[in-house]
């Protein structure tokens, strides 16, 4: 399927069912959120046709349950203001669209599917007013119906993403709220921003040539043989997690196309985030909404041992670590700590030439297979193309294997599909 033929049937600013009162119309951002990239977060939820719903039914409900959402997530129908670093809840409303594809969702989704095409599953976002949130339905032939949905990391990271959706799916759902919902405020007021002298990030840009994006599926028997394989190794090292043991897998090919390509092996630094939720002695940041991760670096040096278990022992390393260090400092010394590591990010996306570089993330452990909106919950949560080289993991559904969403330049992406190890463990799907 080279392209889908997808017709927009609504195109609307959807604002919250109840105004935003005049005493929340200023939202300051917080520090995390200063050094975000200017960029969406995305997510697509792919659902079965449900028999009980037909199409008009299911947006009429996703709209209203969305105008209702916002009041509760009031910051993301406003506007950011860069010049005071703050967002203008003005209930300017989200990126609202339907669309009508002109498929089948299982012939689209048919061994793959084509990654490119998933990208126009998501809002065409209008960049003159930069909505914080973006929305787009789409009901295929069959009934199928795919969500993409998008925030700005200027307001939100992964997790936050993941927390709207699980509270529109609820509202959807019961017409209720559950539980105590956390707010935007939290960081802000604990970490507001600052000056940050020399802070100059910018997403690496895909130049030439091309940036290709490949997903890699690592199932619960691979990741118990690439457990296996690293105690084999290493008979002092504590077990490791899906998350890690992938990560390091990946970085490991990753180094080793790069030594083949240079000629030598080069320094090597894989950047991750770690999410402060829950490490902090405070439990009203354990949900709190906003930004709230930091950026770590595992580095191995060019002339170290480069195993398997060397790069898991250097991840777990590095995230133990910081995990220790953060468990350990007060709240005024979070934001120093932050800071600095903010700017070793920065510093060692300025040192591509001389080492190499990669960005990762992972996505695991978020409930994205629980967003049941009334039709039943998705039975495929992905990721979309990327324009820059990074991966990110993802949960199966099954929420015991690995997705990995690979994007890298396409020569060194031949190369990574064709490695021994990824051929063993993950081989790739459809292009």
């Amino acid at each position: 399927m080279a392209k889908l033929e997808i017709q927009i049937q609504i195109r609307k600013m959807l604002k919250p069912s109840t105004p935003t009162p005049n005493h929340l119309r200023s939202h300051n951002i917080s520090l995390f959120d200063q050094v975000a990239p200017p960029v969406y977060v995305t997510i697509l939820l792919h659902y079965l046709p449900c028999s009980e719903w037909n199409s008009e039914e299911i947006t009429d409900k996703l709209q209203k349950s969305l105008a209702e959402t916002l009041t509760k997530f009031y910051p993301l129908a406003g506007r950011f203001r860069k010049d005071d670093l703050s967002i203008h809840c003005n209930d300017e409303g989200v990126d609202y669209v339907e669309t009508k594809v002109n498929t089948n969702l299982a012939e689209f989704l048919h061994e793959g599917p084509k990654i490119e095409l998933l990208d126009d599953l998501l809002p065409k976002t209008d960049m003159l007013s930069v909505p914080l949130l973006g929305v787009q339905v789409n009901i295929f032939n069959c009934g199928g119906l795919v969500m993409g949905v998008q925030i700005l990391h200027i307001l939100a990271d992964a997790f936050t993403l993941a927390t709207f959706v699980k509270e529109w799916a609820q509202i959807s759902q019961t017409g209720t709220t559950k539980g105590c919902l956390s707010s935007f405020d939290f960081l802000p007021s604990l970490f507001p921003t600052k000056v940050l002298s020399g802070h100059q990030y910018s997403l690496p840009s895909s130049g030439d040539p091309e940036i290709v994006t490949r997903r890699f599926v690592f199932d619960a028997l691979a990741i118990a043989k690439l457990k296996d394989r690293i105690g084999s190794s290493d008979h002092t090292f504590t077990r490791p997690t899906r998350v890690a043991v992938v990560m390091s897998l990946i970085w490991k090919v990753l180094v080793g196309i790069s030594s083949a390509k240079h000629g030598h092996p080069r320094d090597s630094s894989l950047l991750f985030p770690i999410n402060l939720r829950g490490k902090l002695n405070l439990p009203s940041l354990e949900y709190a909404l906003g930004n709230f991760i930091v950026l770590v670096h595992a580095t191995l040096k060019a002339n170290q041992s480069k195993e398997l278990n060397d790069f898991v022992n250097m991840i777990g390393n590095t995230s133990r670590d910081i995990s220790v260090d953060i468990g350990k400092a007060s709240i005024n010394g979070i934001a120093p700590m932050f800071v600095n590591c903010d700017a070793e990010f920065v510093n060692k996306l300025g040192q591509k030439d001389e080492m190499d570089i990669y960005l990762s993330s992972s996505w695991c452990r978020l409930p994205w297979y629980e967003a049941d909106f009334g039709w039943g919950k998705p039975f495929w949560v992905s990721n979309v193309s990327k324009t820059f080289e990074i991966f990110c993991l993802m949960d199966t559904k099954n929420g015991d294997g690995i997705e990995a969403w690979v994007s890298l330049k396409e020569n060194d992406m031949a190369e990574f599909e064709k490695d021994p190890d990824i051929l063993t463990f993950c081989p790739p799907l459809q292009k």
